[in-house]
């Protein structure tokens, strides 16, 4: 008969599972590779299955029903008088970034999907574009505006000239060099795409 009267002790297997939070099959697969086993008595120590199951697991799979059970609750204790320091602690010889644990590599793989999905997303909505495609399209913008500031003196030139009373010829030549030199100025400016 199985002697499961002691406190943290179960008679049942799937009573065990209840407990610790895990399915029935997952215990059953657990005790066939070998990694749990009853007590002798054929009871269930709760604490010691616990125990095994979080050692055992894989850290990616580990639920908090086989961590440990939180510590109980301690009364708090008066004060001490406050004593000089005898020594100061020692500074921490590795630095953060060598110290991450598991949980911390995880969070940061699964934030980076996070914002790989984003930015597909984004992609496929239309509100991100190609930057080698946005200056090549800005470019030719600005060369078909050049072009067509150059060829503004000669359509205007001889009405200009009509309503004036001087040489279209020489207003054109005036006008071409003005506007050439006005865009040489401005050849300077980039695009800036970040």
């Amino acid at each position: 008969m199985i002697a499961a009267a002691q406190p943290g002790r179960v008679a049942s297997q799937r009573e065990l599972a209840r407990r610790l939070g895990v399915s029935h099959t997952a215990l059953q697969k657990a005790q066939r590779s070998g990694r749990i086993a009853p007590e002798p008595d054929g009871a269930w120590d709760v604490a010691k299955v616990r125990a095994r199951l979080a050692e055992s697991s894989d850290p990616t799979r580990k639920t908090a029903a086989m961590a440990a059970p939180p510590p109980a609750p301690v009364a708090p204790m008066a004060p001490r008088p406050a004593s000089p320091p005898l020594l100061q602690p020692a500074p921490d010889p590795l630095p953060r970034a060598a110290q991450s644990t598991f949980h911390d590599a995880r969070t940061a793989n699964e934030v980076l999907k996070a914002q790989e999905r984003r930015l597909r997303l984004d992609e496929r909505r239309g509100k991100l574009v190609d930057k080698a495609r946005a200056l090549l399209l800005v470019h030719r913008l600005a060369k078909e505006e050049r072009d067509a500031i150059l060829a503004w003196p000669a359509r205007v030139a001889a009405e200009m000239a009509a309503e004036l009373g001087v040489d279209a010829h020489r207003l054109q030549t005036l006008m071409d060099q003005r506007l050439r030199a006005h865009l040489a100025a401005r050849h300077d400016v980039r695009v800036q795409v970040a």
